[in-house]
């Protein structure tokens, strides 16, 4: 596993539920880390925070209207109010970039498996949909976002079970060694090697740029765990989208 740190990406949206953790992760990453351009509007704040840096690799993240997955087909007034604000303001046209919904898979916030599957199935592609949705892919965490930074630190992170977000705070909580902005170049690639483990130990085939059918693959054996009572193994598929960018790229 290998980082391309003179990557250009072009444009790319993250559209994400929590107005906290998921943008000091990635500002933390597209900011600190790759020296992106970087947008983004928090629906608690009335002002965007904006870092001009790399032109040729622009990356926004906003928020759905409430902390909830539903709001990726509901709400969707509010989602094209920061799409025009965007487009207007930034010159960030959403219709020409890569979109990405990272969403966790916490059943206290997200409490109806059949719709998640339903986005699972029809968010399937960065840039191209053909059901209905815009585009964009769906990246879940399990039970949630925190799962991508314990394992950017902790070996083995996917034979951890945990229940829901809270727990993964609190693991978080519990092991100092765990800092966001510790995060680094090592550490991504440590990241993305435990969510490669977590595929290989589930025997999930996968083809990175067609990723649908593995990541419904670990929503079906996730359910199984979470409704035996086992907790969810710690995974977050946020790496997909850094290996689909060509930001990591898996060893031939």
């Amino acid at each position: 596993m290998k980082i391309n740190k003179d990557k250009h990406i072009g444009r790319v949206l993250f559209i994400v539920e929590g107005s906290h953790t998921e943008f000091s992760v990635l500002r933390r990453i597209f900011c600190n880390i790759m020296g992106y351009s970087y947008i983004e509007k928090r629906r608690n704040r009335p002002n965007c925070f904006v870092s001009n840096q790399d032109r040729f690799s622009r990356v926004a993240v906003v928020n759905t209207r409430e902390s909830n997955i539903r709001d990726i087909s509901e709400n969707e007034d509010y989602l094209d109010n920061v799409f025009d604000l965007l487009r207007e303001e930034f010159q960030f046209p959403v219709e020409q970039s890569a979109i990405y919904y990272l969403f966790d898979r916490d059943p206290l916030s997200n409490t109806k498996p059949e719709l998640i599957e339903s986005y699972i199935r029809s968010l399937a592609n960065p840039y191209d949909n053909a059901d209905g949705y815009k585009a964009g892919q769906l990246l879940l965490s399990y039970p949630s976002i925190e799962s991508y930074i314990i394992s950017n630190f902790v070996d083995r992170t996917s034979d951890i079970r945990l229940l829901l977000g809270s727990d993964a705070k609190a693991y978080i909580a519990d092991n100092r060694a765990i800092q966001l902005n510790k995060i680094s170049e090592g550490t991504l690639i440590k990241a993305a090697n435990e969510f490669l483990q977590y595929l290989s130990s589930e025997q999930i085939n996968y083809d990175i740029d067609n990723f649908a059918p593995a990541s419904h693959a670990v929503f079906t054996k996730q359910e199984q765990d979470y409704l035996a009572g086992d907790g969810f193994r710690l995974l977050s598929m946020l790496t997909l989208a850094f290996l689909q960018m060509g930001i990591l790229e898996i060893d031939p």
